[in-house]
């Protein structure tokens, strides 16, 4: 009787567009509660039974309701999900895997298989990344996640800095690729390596880049002498190494990490401590 009823429809439209709604940003906290920060002034009380549909900085549109004078929002829709691509630690229970995101507000576990083309058999404590496939205010009934990346072990001693690369999607290897002649630029250069320079590296460190030498002159003014590597007279435009610089941008300082160029490069002709490396001088009075 009432199927396609148009005036039954305008009424649920007029319903709706009379329903006070809001748009901000969920805020977790730690007691099961959260709110909706619509700007700097204005926060709405989001109840627990309503947090299981959201996550913590979903930006999403949310109904108002009233009672007993109280303010509190009903998540409706989805405008930005917090979580998309991240990493975080698996769990395993039952022969089901699930994942807990590596958010210090993110503490629920979040039900998860290895995606597609992953070969890696995800055991608990693995750390991987994961990838968002469902979301409770998309239509789904539950959260759910794809494992695409297999990071590390539990009890790796790398763990820390093996999670930072992969989450921001940086390479774990040093790129391949050996400079193996100086460019012809028609600069002067000066072998200096007969110089006993300083530098505040440690003993062990071998891709230095810079360093100084400090002789009195006769006239008893100081020459300083500058050491600067200068990897760009081994790399040609457009090459191999050239394009691998410009996509990685620059390197990571992280224990048994990653060289900027490949590492034959790093640690030879492009050190400051190669026997083979010409520096330019800028005396300083």
């Amino acid at each position: 009787m009432f199927q396609d009823n148009p005036l039954l429809a305008q009424l649920k439209q007029q319903l709706h567009s009379q329903t006070p709604r809001a748009e901000g940003v969920v805020k977790a906290t730690e007691k099961g509660f959260g709110f909706l920060e619509v700007d700097a002034q204005k926060s709405y009380f989001i109840p627990p039974p309503q947090m299981k549909k959201v996550m913590h900085g979903d930006r999403i549109v949310a109904v108002i309701h009233t009672e007993k004078e109280r303010e509190s929002a009903e998540p409706e829709e989805l405008i930005e999900p917090f979580l998309t691509r991240f990493v975080g630690k698996v769990q395993g229970k039952n022969d089901r895997l699930s994942i807990v995101p590596d958010h210090p507000l993110l503490k629920d576990a979040i039900p998860c298989r290895a995606a597609r083309g992953v070969q890696h058999e995800f055991k608990e404590g693995d750390w991987a990344v994961a990838e968002m496939r469902r979301h409770p205010l998309k239509g789904d009934r539950s959260f759910y996640a794809d494992l695409t990346q297999y990071i590390t072990f539990a009890d790796d001693h790398f763990v820390p800095w093996w999670v930072t690369l992969a989450r921001h999607n940086l390479e774990k290897e040093a790129p391949n690729g050996v400079a193996t002649e100086m460019l012809d630029e028609g600069l002067e250069r000066q072998d200096l390596t007969a110089l006993n320079f300083v530098t505040i590296d440690s003993a062990s460190t071998e891709d230095m880049d810079d360093a100084l030498y400090a002789e009195e002159l006769a006239d008893g003014r100081l020459q300083l002498t500058v050491a600067i590597a200068d990897p760009t007279a081994w790399i040609a435009e457009g090459s191999k190494l050239d394009n691998t610089a410009k996509i990685r941008a620059f390197t990571n300082y992280l224990p048994a990490s990653i060289f900027l160029c490949c590492r034959v490069s790093c640690l030879t002709i492009c050190a400051r401590c190669a026997p083979t490396k010409c520096v330019r001088r800028s005396p300083v009075a």
